[in-house]
């Protein structure tokens, strides 16, 4: 299912639509993202006392595997996280360069991706290996979008944690050590890092992009395989992708303005002193039980 263009006049409004969707295809969620930063802004989140020490648990970590090795700030939910790389220390190009990574819960539902979606991604998964304590051990499965690789400005691939990988990453004495669902992986990195008390976010629910015209119709096409509804707006020329507790919205890209835009999250209540932070080029802000991260 291609599209040729995201055409505002096209006569569909308040209409959702789904791509046919092969018998048994697992749920996909969102698993995490990643967007480049200009250095200031990096520079005024990763020294905000609030975001490091209230809004979630958080670490810089750099990370190796086999293929790299890269270093960026870390802010972790209970089912979701999201990463900010430094321009100036980045392993993409550009400012606005971003990644969605989709995930599952279930063991093997990415295989069965791979064999229902095969044109849909790289013909091969890819096994991701993570260094600790001197060894690479297995992290995750990776199959990635065909059209969005991860050389691109915008990339999108599905990953499933590895079932050895929390036997071997700091296992716990009191733990079963056993488990790929994001919140049994994402409880494991709170309890090795420092804790934050009663942490504002939980979890990221929302994305807005902005994509060129091939990039768009690319994860469009990509997200309707997945399972994702599909909503346009006459008149509007944002296209909505309705996932399982995640909704993706897509606008068009300019000159100055590229990849994630905007993080829609829920969060608890604030103190009203903590409602609105400006962070270089980004504005967050809170109401009620949802906060939303904005870049310029």
């Amino acid at each position: 299912m291609r599209r040729k263009s995201l055409d505002p006049s096209a006569p569909v409004s308040q209409a959702s639509m789904t791509a046919p969707q092969p018998d048994s295809l697992p749920q996909v969620f969102l698993n995490h993202f990643y967007v480049v930063l200009d250095s200031p802004t990096y520079k005024a989140v990763e020294d905000d006392a609030f975001l490091r020490q209230h809004f979630a648990v958080n670490e810089k970590r750099t990370t190796t595997n086999a293929d790299m090795t890269y270093t960026g700030l870390y802010f972790y939910g209970i089912n979701t996280y999201f990463e900010f790389f430094d321009i100036g220390n980045s392993p993409k190009d550009c400012v606005g360069d971003s990644a969605i990574a989709f995930g599952v819960d279930q063991p093997g539902s990415i295989k069965v991706l791979q064999e229902k979606l095969g044109p849909s991604l790289e013909p091969s998964l890819k096994s991701v290996t993570r260094l600790y304590q001197g060894k690479q051990i297995p992290w995750f499965f990776m199959a990635t979008s065909r059209s969005l690789p991860y050389e691109s400005g915008l990339s999108c691939w599905v990953m499933e944690y590895h079932p050895e990988f929390l036997g071997h990453w700091n296992p716990q004495p009191k733990g079963t050590n056993r488990g790929i669902s994001r919140k049994e992986i994402l409880q494991r990195y709170s309890e090795v890092l420092n804790p934050v008390d009663e942490p504002r976010l939980e979890d990221v629910v929302g994305l807005t992009v902005a994509a060129d015209a091939d990039a768009a119709n690319s994860l469009i096409d990509f997200c309707l395989h997945l399972g994702y509804q599909i909503e346009r707006k006459q008149n509007e020329d944002v296209v909505a992708l309705h996932g399982p507790d995640f909704m993706l919205l897509v606008i068009p890209a300019t000159d100055r303005v590229r990849g994630i835009r905007e993080i829609k999250m829920r969060a608890r209540n604030l103190a009203e002193r903590e409602k609105e932070r400006r962070l270089g080029q980004s504005v967050l802000k809170f109401v009620g039980p949802s906060a939303t991260w904005s870049f310029r």
